[in-house]
């Protein structure tokens, strides 16, 4: 690498050790600092000039979120005491004890500060207190604590510093704090102190928080500070309508508060710039409809369902109206909400309907009695649907679901869910003569058991099948001439739910050469004839701890093709490591995820899952790096990293150079340790 001028190398760094101003001020719950991305001090192991010109620009914004982090630092600045004169802004996440006296002491040009009275034993604010006699920043930011009814004893301590300090600190121009998030008392004594701080010209509160300013007299106190030029909302810029006219009518009988908060002149009104229709749009209805029919072909089409681990959910949306939004805006588009789906399509309604039809998500049983009245008395909008999503909870639900399928000859998935009552075996057969040909996806909706022996070749009806979920007790006809060999030669993903053990004959005797992905219940036994067929071209697979257990499949030889493999539990099962010892080296596996719903770990639980990642052998499987569990949650801050037992497991695993990560795929990132020093 050619040597660069140090210019050139801190313009290189700089965009990546620069910290965001509203980073550093957030007062948000959880920090914009809980990352588990790789620290910014790993630019100064690449080479001694970086080292030289990046050390600088590293010190130059500090964020503390540990006392290992805190411990770190302190050494560091007693150990070279001139990294301190390159600290301007410091954003304290707790109290971390008698190193920040230390820190503070050595922040000679210390012009920006952050302190949290989220402080709670173990931890303390003994040399925070302490270190902020030493300082005499610019500007102050003040977070509260998440309860803020009750400030624990460290933090009555830090706001009684605090309060001293903000009366004697000569250079402070701007304090900012989150009212929201401060009990009475401490708004109280924090007012008391600012109306007499000595150069305080810059207050700064938050936008959201802004009723309750108002409410407790904060505001109105620190006003009658006579240093005090500006009182600035955070985020005012996003505030709707309605917040503005509240905030006005709250200031308007106080001259000093309106001048201080220096209200533009149209801020309570409706600034909303009219539109005008082009002329020239208007006077060619052939250009405008092809226009406004793509716009709403994105407006309303954006909602597709997605093929996942789990292709059984749907979005949810609020309300019926987020799909309705666009329709809402002109007649052109649609009509009125009480009666779009009562009244007959007239033109206007024209280029909205027909995208609204392509993907509805009927979640509610108003949502599908009004799609089935809208496709009784407007049939053609049935051969615009292309993907259905519903939840029939009630025969009734199940009479309209089946009158809307019976009306979309073009449907390319559908969709059901947990609460999805069974479809006749007949209605099933029904379907599949009906919309079978076209339909790639089908998920959710379970069949219920046909009254004898179903013929197999029913699954003919599904020549486009890609993504298949069987939830059905039915039996089947298993002799080898009546099972379609060739039938689901597009299949790709197969779930399995409920079954009898003849689907696994009828499944076995198929090809289905584009197989890749199959997922079992928590409740599934049995599959040898399955696994023995097509356990070799599986890449991705999901099988109960009760299949996963059983020596006659053999899961790890029968798919040795496999990279990731599921684990699906019931809530209390755990799976013994003994499952994970294959008779050879699995080369392919990279990826266990344990597929658990929702249910709160109890002890005995935690206890043997932490048996199983403590016991797990990886040595059989040499591609093993990333374990995931829906369960696990990443702590947020120092105090929960302590008490985290997702944290032990994650960190007794990457011994074994395997990532415990959660349900988004973030691995745990080890933090500094901190060491209680001897005494």
């Amino acid at each position: 690498m050619p040597d660069l001028p140090d210019e050139i190398i801190s313009e290189i760094l700089s965009p990546a050790l620069t910290v965001s101003d509203d980073a550093f001020s957030s007062t948000a719950t959880i920090s914009p600092f809980f990352s588990r991305s790789e620290s910014s001090s790993s630019f100064l192991l690449v080479n001694k000039a970086w080292l030289r010109v990046a050390t600088p620009l590293l010190y130059n914004v500090v964020i503390l979120r540990s006392k290992a982090q805190a411990k770190a630092l302190a050494v560091a600045l007693m150990s070279n005491p001139a990294f301190g004169s390159f600290i301007r802004k410091l954003r304290v996440e707790g109290g971390f004890a008698i190193s920040l006296h230390k820190i503070l002491q050595t922040s000679t040009n210390l012009t920006d500060l952050f302190i949290t009275l989220d402080i709670a034993r173990p931890d303390n604010a003994c040399g925070l207190c302490r270190g902020l006699l030493s300082i005499n920043p610019v500007r102050v930011i003040l977070s509260g604590e998440d309860n803020y009814r009750q400030l624990s004893i460290e933090a009555e301590a830090l706001l009684g510093k605090l309060e001293e300090c903000i009366r004697s600190w000569t250079k402070m121009a701007v304090f900012e704090m989150d009212f929201s998030r401060l009990s009475w008392s401490a708004r109280a004594t924090l007012s008391s102190a600012l109306c007499r701080a000595p150069n305080l010209t810059t207050l700064v509160a938050s936008a959201s928080s802004h009723h309750s300013i108002v409410g407790y007299n904060s505001i109105q106190t620190i006003a009658t500070n006579p240093s005090l030029k500006r009182i600035i909302i955070k985020g005012q810029d996003s505030m709707g309508l309605n917040a503005r006219q509240y905030i006005v009518a709250q200031v308007q009988h106080d001259q000093r508060l309106k001048a201080l908060l220096n209200f533009p002149d149209d801020w309570a009104l409706d600034d909303t710039v009219p539109f005008v229709y082009p002329a020239r749009l208007a006077g060619n209805p052939v250009q405008e409809d092809a226009i406004w029919n793509r716009v709403l072909y994105f407006a309303l089409c954006r909602f597709p369902s997605k093929l996942g681990t789990r292709p059984d959910k749907v979005p949810v949306l609020r309300s019926r109206f987020d799909y309705m939004a666009p329709l809402l805006v002109c007649k052109k588009f649609a009509v009125s909400p009480p009666i779009i789906y009562a009244q007959p399509l007239i033109p206007a309604q024209r280029l909205g309907l027909p995208h609204l039809c392509t993907n509805p998500t009927l979640n509610r049983a108003v949502a599908l009695r009004s799609f089935a009245n809208r496709l009784s008395k407007q049939p053609s909008l049935g051969l615009h649907v292309r993907s259905l999503a519903a939840t029939v909870a009630s025969s009734e639900d199940l009479y309209r679901f089946q009158a809307i399928t019976s009306k979309t000859p073009g449907l390319l998935e559908l969709r059901g869910n947990e609460q999805f009552l069974p479809i006749s075996w007949a209605s099933f057969n029904i379907m599949g003569n009906y919309f079978g040909a076209t339909l790639t996806t089908f998920h959710g909706v379970p069949v219920a058991e046909s009254p004898q022996p179903a013929s197999p070749a029913v699954f003919n009806l599904f020549p486009r099948m890609r993504s298949f979920a069987w939830d059905s007790i039915t039996t089947f006809q298993t002799q080898p001439e009546l099972i379609p060999i060739g039938t689901f030669d597009n299949l790709v993903h197969l779930t399995i739910d409920y079954f009898h053990s003849s689907f696994f004959d009828v499944m076995s005797h198929m090809e289905l050469p584009s197989l890749r992905t199959t997922t079992f219940s928590a409740e599934a036994e049995g599959g040898f004839p399955f696994f023995q067929k097509h356990g070799k071209k599986l890449q991705q697979l999901a099988v109960s701890s009760l299949q996963l257990a059983d020596p006659e499949l053999v899961i790890f030889a029968s798919c040795p093709s496999i990279t990731v493999l599921g684990i699906s539990c019931r809530p209390k099962t755990v799976v013994d490591a003994s499952s994970f010892t294959p008779p050879d080296k699995h080369a392919s596996l990279e990826h266990i995820v344990f597929r658990v719903d929702p249910y709160g770990m109890k002890p005995a639980h935690r206890t043997s899952l932490g048996r199983f990642f403590s016991s797990l052998d990886t040595t059989p499987f040499p591609a093993l790096r990333g374990m995931e569990h829906s369960e696990c949650i990443w702590p947020t801050n120092d105090r929960e990293i302590s008490k985290s037992y997702w944290v032990k497991w994650a960190e007794s695993l990457l011994d074994r150079d395997v990532q415990l990560v959660d349900p988004e795929g973030v691995p745990w990132r080890p933090r500094l340790k901190y060491i209680p020093e001897s005494k």
